[in-house]
């Protein structure tokens, strides 16, 4: 609705004032960033206000991560019913015990969101400080500050012609499948770009937005993941976030490893467990497992197969071969929805995914090893303001 109304001002302040096909487009679908930050941070630091700190004992400590650990199984639940066959016609004996038990869980889960929140704050707090990163004994800034919710999505646009991200624009949540889709191929046609529309696994907004349809342990990454992204933005690699490709996945492969690694000692804390392993392709279909097949080098495979046919001119072709590989992936229980040019554009910013085919990935986890420690890691990365200066570290041994 605001993006609707900034619209109408923009068109009855300039006389001259012509809005692109692409601004009308996006209108319906547009997210406002500071809206919901306005909206959100006064409810998070008034919760903060009228709560009681119950670190005072171990008891506590375990109560409150037992009901952290009981809201994220609960959401597990919650997926496993809302996935099964919804039976038909409202009076369907079925169908109401059914309701009744998923809208059961969402309040419940909603009852306890505060209070799970702050601990998951409370615990990745606790080790940034044990890494050093506090800024006055057990303070770190910014505060880690979360909210479990359902995150906007993000529209990829790419030339077709090579893949590049020529631009993102943050978008409502809850978009259908027809709606993305109806929006990409407007943008194709209108514009003559590729265009992806991609549901992200976190934002950092202030309080970062985090889906509260995970798991414990990708919760806690993603959690540390927007904090990083918070931190860098006080150093010279976030100011840099947007200057080059390069220094965007810089900060982005920075922020995902470090994540993992602060995500994976929180959830040891929290349940006394490691991390389970995931595909890096993403999730396969239930009751439909790869049996061998290596999803990651497909995907890579799809990458540099394509960049061949686009150096060569043959856009048409390379979008064909990509859409039959996506087809390939879907046949073997992998959920993509498509694969086109900003498909691999906007993985590319993330140097750890199998989509990407940048040196950074290497480049941070040989600096993370000839670290001391994980924040000293984090703080020299922190201090690259440009990937010139990041290579002529790497170049003079550090």
């Amino acid at each position: 609705m605001s993006g609707f109304f900034g619209l109408l001002l923009l068109i009855c302040g300039s006389g001259d004032y012509r809005p692109t096909s692409l601004e009308l487009a996006l209108v319906p679908y547009r997210h406002n960033v500071m809206t919901w930050e306005v909206s959100h941070l006064p409810d998070k630091w008034t919760h903060l206000a009228n709560y009681v700190l119950p670190w005072s004992g171990m008891q506590a400590i375990e109560e409150r991560r037992n009901q952290a650990r009981e809201y994220f199984d609960l959401g597990r639940e919650l997926r496993r019913l809302e996935s099964q066959p919804q039976p038909a016609g409202a009076a369907n004996p079925v169908a109401r015990p059914l309701a009744v038990q998923v809208q059961r869980i969402k309040d419940q889960r909603r009852a306890m969101r505060a209070e799970v929140e702050q601990t998951v704050e409370s615990e990745i707090s606790a080790i940034l400080v044990d890494e050093g990163l506090q800024i006055w004994p057990g303070l770190v800034f910014p505060p880690v500050d979360v909210h479990f919710s359902s995150p906007p999505g993000v529209l990829v646009l790419s030339p077709r012609d090579r893949i590049f991200r020529q631009q993102t624009v943050v978008l409502k949540p809850g978009m259908t499948r027809e709606e993305k889709e109806a929006l990409e191929q407007q943008v194709f046609e209108s514009e003559n770009l590729s265009a992806l529309v991609v549901e992200i696994g976190g934002i950092a907004t202030y309080p970062s937005n985090i889906p509260d349809s995970v798991d414990l342990p990708r919760a806690l990454e993603v959690v540390a993941h927007e904090w990083l992204h918070h931190w860098f933005f006080f150093r010279p690699l976030g100011r840099g976030f947007w200057d080059s490709p390069e220094m965007t996945t810089l900060n982005e492969t920075a922020a995902t490893l470090g994540g993992a690694e602060l995500g994976a000692t929180a959830y040891a804390a929290m349940a006394e467990a490691t991390v389970p392993e995931e595909t890096p392709a993403g999730r396969p279909e239930p009751n439909r497992p790869p049996a061998g097949f290596d999803a990651a080098k497909a995907i890579r495979e799809t990458r540099l197969q394509t960049e061949q046919l686009l150096a060569r001119g043959e856009i048409l072709e390379a979008e064909a071969y990509m859409e039959n590989r996506r087809q390939l992936l879907v046949n073997r229980g992998y959920r993509i929805r498509k694969i086109n040019q900003a498909f691999f554009a906007f993985r590319e910013s993330y140097a750890t995914d199998p989509g990407s085919i940048s040196p950074i990935d290497d480049q941070l986890r040989g600096l993370r090893q000839s670290s001391d420690s994980l924040g000293d890691f984090l703080r020299t990365a922190a201090g690259f303001g440009s990937y010139e200066e990041f290579l002529e570290y790497l170049e003079s041994g550090g």
